[in-house]
């Protein structure tokens, strides 16, 4: 089931009326940017994830691309709880900001062009991809480099290299798909960052190996430290390192936090999910639903008392 309503260009619209043109520049070429931000439902209240952070980014992403984004970071936030209520969410749901270039135009270009920004709702669990563990394979498909691609920015057209990994692995019967930067460095998963440990140290790739800077990797860099005493090293990682691991988790927005059972039919620590990263994805999650004191700046309220004035 789809939420009713969308953000369009300022105005609440039914789901139905928020198109894009055929002719659109941006569904054409992958010419915008977008994030993704969780909405978790405690069972009285609505809790945005790390609004602002996603926000933030997308602010960044914007001016990357020569876009102009027309709304202060608070607008945007604001905005999204109003989305919430108008749409009466009372479960955990995944917010999609997208802002596209919508001239209808065939020419290859960015500049002069009118984006157009969205925000729609949907429905979503903790089964994006399953919590308990996943089998991943390193795919043949490598991270498209900065050179090529802007990686600072979150480009609608760059996912299409991970799409084409995420489908081998699951073609090839894994779960998820590790891809290689092209000097053979481990990057990140089709839509998650990478932590590897071994003893008590966490390793994760720098943001000079062409991955994507996630928010929930920066949450997690915290909460190894304040949950785990632990510690993080950015670092380059090769593929060999990923077999001799003790643990490996995943996080990202829609994923959280997953742990990582095989690479390359390889077992990882024991073949189980690895206690750490249990600890991690119930941290995380608990700090979702405000159910832990920690870090209240990651979440904001929606205040569910206005729906009748959305």
């Amino acid at each position: 089931m789809q939420f009713p309503y969308v953000f369009v260009d300022g105005e609440f619209v039914a789901l139905d009326d928020a198109r894009l043109s055929v002719h659109a520049n941006g569904l054409h070429y992958g010419t915008g940017t977008f994030e993704g931000i969780r909405a978790f439902w405690d069972g009285g209240a609505m809790w945005m994830l790390a609004a602002v952070d996603h926000y933030e980014r997308m602010h960044r992403s914007a001016r990357i691309l020569g876009f102009q984004l027309g709304y202060s970071v608070q607008e945007l936030v604001d905005a999204s709880a109003q989305l919430v209520r108008k749409n009466e969410v009372r479960e955990d749901a995944y917010l999609r900001p997208l802002l596209v270039l919508g001239t209808e135009t065939l020419q290859v270009r960015v500049h002069d062009l009118k984006p157009r920004l969205s925000i729609a709702i949907t429905p979503m669990g903790l089964n994006y991809i399953d919590p308990k563990g996943v089998r991943c394979m390193v795919s043949s498909w490598r991270r498209t480099p900065d050179l090529a691609l802007p990686n600072r920015a979150k480009v609608t057209g760059g996912y299409i290299g991970p799409a084409m990994a995420k489908s081998e692995a699951l073609r090839c019967g894994a779960d998820e798909a590790i891809m290689l930067n092209m000097d053979g460095h481990v990057a990140e998963a089709s839509t998650s960052n990478i932590f590897v440990r071994f003893g008590s140290t966490w390793y994760t790739p720098p943001l000079h190996d062409d991955i994507l800077e996630g928010i929930t990797r920066s949450e997690l860099f915290a909460l190894i430290d304040e949950v785990l005493h632990e510690r993080v090293v950015e670092r380059s990682i090769d593929r060999s390192e990923l077999y001799a691991a003790d643990e490996i988790l995943l996080c990202g927005t829609a994923a959280l936090v997953v742990p990582v059972i095989s690479v390359d039919e390889r077992a990882i620590g024991g073949g189980s999910a690895g206690e750490r990263t249990l600890n991690l994805q119930r941290t995380l999650l608990a700090i979702a639903r405000r159910q832990d004191p920690r870090h209240p700046e990651w979440t904001v309220k929606v205040d569910l008392s206005l729906s009748h004035r959305a």
